[in-house]
């Protein structure tokens, strides 16, 4: 036997473990004749309780009967059901934690013979990690500007706005219309499409120039037909290289106020006594979130030091495949906060997701380091961190923390926070290790 190989036996059942890589295993495991032809005697007694056969009492079947008419199912049954407790007996016996339920590859069996089949699997892999003590990183000093105050109070001026409406005059820039729109698709091929009551801003620099500039000095309840043909390498790729003709309907002209910063827009905001209160709020949030960048980018070049000091860290490629996925999911909601429909975004998803193999490949090369440094320095999690964790996330969703817990627990996704905030805490380490 191989090094890498290793022979449990679990209640008769042998199985033997077959290192194909640091984060693969392949079991192979083999159940004995007699427990094999008792799993399939049980079968046939269950299937003898629940059957109606013409000419039987339900529960009076003979065993041979149910066997000459059934036996090909309950065989069939009998493997798939000896192979799932087996594969569960022979992995936990060889102290193994699959990070997804193995994948059968094979299997054997004839009648009075053993069952034998082979499964392969990912696990974490065990490393030990070099450079923990020569990592060297310097948290930068946090500073907020007056240009950085000025841009967070317009952004909020911004968002305060009002859209009062406009008579006796067209459209101009700057302006939003309330409007109904159609469009044909003349040539290019494309599905035709039609939207009404669509707030527009219209804008040279806007998103849809090419929409918005035809239709200035429209007025409310005009209605104006027109063209437009559109490059090759348009960004919107389901409008790229094709014709589209429009029906547009301006329902309301509207014109953005801006509210002064004031005594009175800060009160309006039900928290501020004066406009000066609220510029000292603003440059505390600032400097909080320019703290909390400053910390996040030295544990960023804390985990680079780190990578390079273990390169080639053997990545699982589900964990892999699933930080892409959460790429991807990021990347969706993004888009559909900003009010695209990722279905209809001019992206190519796969070539994204092939992008992100890398980076993704990255992190979880990071994750592995940084929890083989969790157990080799015994750094641990305690429960009020990920209650407090807990409170402030669900305050962020205005909803109760039992409540939060018991989502992300039926999501599969509370021992994801508690590996997250663990992982914080050895960055936390590490920061105070290169410091000393």
């Amino acid at each position: 036997m191989s090094p890498d190989e290793s022979v449990k036996d679990a209640s008769d059942i042998k199985s033997q473990i077959t290192d194909l890589s640091p984060a693969r295993k392949s079991i192979a495991v083999e159940v004995p004749a007699d427990q094999v032809a008792a799993e399939y005697e049980n079968a046939c007694r269950k299937y003898t309780r629940n059957l109606k056969v013409p000419g039987f009492r339900q529960g009076k079947v003979p065993p041979h009967i149910i066997k000459q008419r059934f036996g090909r199912e309950i065989e069939q049954e009998t493997i798939e059901h000896v192979i799932e407790h087996a594969l569960e007996k022979a992995v936990a016996s060889a102290d193994l934690r699959p990070l997804r339920a193995p994948v059968l590859k094979e299997y054997k069996h004839s009648q009075g013979e053993p069952l034998t089949f082979t499964a392969e699997f990912e696990v974490k892999p065990h490393v030990q990690v070099k450079g923990v003590r020569d990592i060297k990183v310097k948290i930068g000093e946090p500073a907020v500007t007056d240009k950085m105050v000025s841009e967070a109070l317009e952004t909020m001026r911004e968002r305060a706005a009002r859209f009062d409406p406009v008579e006796g005059r067209g459209v101009r820039p700057g302006d939003h219309v309330v409007a109904d729109i159609k469009g044909h698709f003349a040539s290019g091929g494309g599905e035709d499409f039609s939207r009404e009551n669509i707030l527009i801003e219209i804008s040279s620099g806007g998103p849809n120039p090419e929409l918005t500039d035809p239709m200035r000095e429209m007025q409310a309840g005009e209605s104006r037909e027109f063209s437009i043909t559109y490059p090759d390498d348009h960004p919107a790729r389901d409008l790229a290289g094709r014709k589209v003709d429009y029906a547009v309907t301006v329902r309301q002209v509207k014109q953005k106020v801006l509210p002064e910063l004031d005594d009175e827009f800060a009160r309006d905001l039900g928290k501020f006594e004066s406009f000066e209160e609220l510029k000292r709020r603003v440059e505390a949030d600032l400097m909080e979130r320019e703290r909390r960048k400053a910390r996040e980018a030295a544990r960023n070049a804390a985990v680079d030091q780190l990578l390079e000091s273990n390169p080639g860290v053997p990545v699982p490629d589900v964990l892999v495949d699933e930080e892409v996925d959460r790429r991807i999911d990021d990347l969706a909601r993004s888009m559909i906060l900003q009010g695209m429909d990722p279905r209809r975004a001019p992206v190519d998803w796969d070539d994204i997701r092939e992008k992100q193999r890398e980076p993704g490949k990255k992190t979880v090369s990071a994750m592995i380091l940084l929890d083989a440094v969790a157990a080799e320095q015994k750094i641990s999690l305690e429960p009020e961190a990920l209650d407090r964790a807990l409170a402030e996330e669900a305050a962020r969703r205005r909803q109760t923390p039992e409540a939060l817990r018991a989502k992300l627990a039926k999501d599969g996704r509370l021992k994801g926070l508690e590996e997250q905030l663990l992982r914080e805490k050895v960055l936390d380490f590490l920061l105070a290790a290169s410091n000393t």
